[in-house]
């Protein structure tokens, strides 16, 4: 039963994914420690390209049968028979399960049930005693039920959106029957902190970056005409119509600039309806995906970067982009906005600037000083790299979770003799 107790498992939405380049660092750094982890999936990717690092990954992935988005008669015979396995083994335990969840406070979906039974007993079946769910929402509220299912403990590492999307009451269940939470900022940190009433440890968890990749070291490739950078998910929260129309304000006042956006996502076709309508085609285009290795390229020809996040209306905002450690990391000045995390990492005109969400002037302004002041991007560059140094090394940081998930497998193998010991007693009572 206790075979792999010395092996993590890792609970994902989506793997791999291109945008969740920090859930790949953080498993490729872990294995590099000595952790043995098994990955599992809540879907497949849809991705068309993946990084080349995903290859390094030694864990084993098991993708979880799902219903989800489009019904699949096999997947749903796979999860029937894992449920009938776990019926079997405990009813007690099942009914338990159901109960939870059907009469959990929030929107129930029968897939996450199904999804949850068949995690449990995969991971019964595998020996595994401890899970990871990287995210709060979908993969959290899974793991709640299969924790029921099985001998199943768990931790969460929450970051954004699945933190502020999810109702207050529910995010406190979650965290009360978590061993321990792990959280990317210290905004989060707080936040979470206030609204739980248990007494679940909650850690502060900064993501790291391989400043071995991206490092100021690196030969840079600067262009005659300054590259503005900007890269992240085509969506509302990244901000990227004010970049936009900053540019035009830049071209309006004959600065010499080119802007690319790197990314992908729903408001592709917006953003390139915006940038046809102000007329700045012939120094804004979308770059669209890159892997890490094709973005490094892009970072040492990269006068600026630029990440103008905003708080949306229901909540949803960004912690602190990974794309803002890695710009920083190699030595360019960078313009963000003054929301969530972000000013856990940028201090404003000591190594970037920070300013107010929404304002288009003010991205224009900090440009055109940084455009007019090479010398001061310069600086920006240094201090940028030196805090990076400072707080975010990817193997520090997870050096500090391998900690954690060594102390709670230590404790579980202890669990686990004694309970062995304690069955043996029994059982040398019962032949006496």
């Amino acid at each position: 039963m206790f075979k792999n107790r010395k092996t993590v498992g890792y609970l994902l939405k989506t793997y791999p994914k291109l945008s969740e380049t920090f859930i790949l660092n953080e498993i490729l750094e872990l294995e590099r420690q000595g952790v043995s982890l098994h990955l599992f999936s809540l879907r497949k990717p849809t991705d068309e390209k993946n990084h080349p690092d995903v290859d390094q990954v030694k864990a084993y992935l098991t993708y979880i049968p799902t219903l989800l988005p489009d019904f699949n008669f096999p997947d749903l015979i796979s999860l029937l028979k894992a449920h009938l396995q776990l019926l079997f083994q405990s009813p007690n335990k099942y009914l338990q399960a159901l109960q939870f969840h059907l009469q959990r406070p929030e929107k129930k979906r029968l897939n996450e049930f199904l999804q949850a039974g068949y995690l449990a007993a995969t991971m019964g079946n595998l020996g595994i005693s401890h899970l990871q769910a990287h995210f709060a929402n979908v993969p959290t509220a899974t793991t709640e039920i299969a924790q029921i299912f099985g001998d199943i403990s768990y931790n969460i590492f929450a970051h954004a959106k699945d933190i502020y999307l999810t109702e207050k009451e529910v995010l406190d269940r979650r965290i009360s029957n978590a061993e321990f939470v792990l959280t990317c900022t210290g905004f989060n940190h707080r936040y979470l902190r206030s609204l739980s009433t248990s007494s679940t440890p909650i850690y502060l968890s900064y993501h790291g970056i391989d400043l071995t990749r991206f490092t100021s070291t690196v030969v840079k490739h600067k262009t005659e005409t300054p590259l503005i950078l900007s890269v992240g998910r085509y969506c509302e929260k990244k901000g990227f119509p004010y970049l936009i129309q900053a540019c035009q304000q830049l071209k309006q006042q004959g600065h010499k600039f080119q802007c690319d956006i790197v990314g992908y996502g729903p408001l592709e076709g917006e953003l390139t309806q915006l940038i046809a309508e102000l007329d700045v085609a012939d120094v804004v285009s979308l770059a669209g995906k890159m892997t890490q290795d094709e973005l490094v390229k892009v970072y040492q020809r990269a006068s600026i970067f630029v990440l103008p996040c905003q708080v949306m209306e229901n909540g949803d905002r960004d912690g602190i982009p990974n794309v803002l450690l890695e710009a920083m990391a190699m030595e360019i000045p960078v313009i963000s906005t003054d929301i969530s995390g972000i000013g856990e990492l940028v201090e404003s005109d000591k190594n970037g600037f920070l300013i107010p969400e929404k304002d288009t002037p003010a991205i224009a302004a900090a440009l055109g000083k940084l455009l007019a002041q090479p010398e001061l991007g310069e600086q920006f560059g240094k201090a940028g790299r030196e805090r990076v140094l400072q707080q975010f090394s990817l193997e520090r940081n997870v050096g500090e979770i391998r900690e954690l998930f060594d102390r709670m497998l230590h404790s579980t193998e202890i669990v686990s003799q004694e309970l062995t010991t304690e069955i043996t007693q029994k059982e040398e009572v019962k032949v006496g």
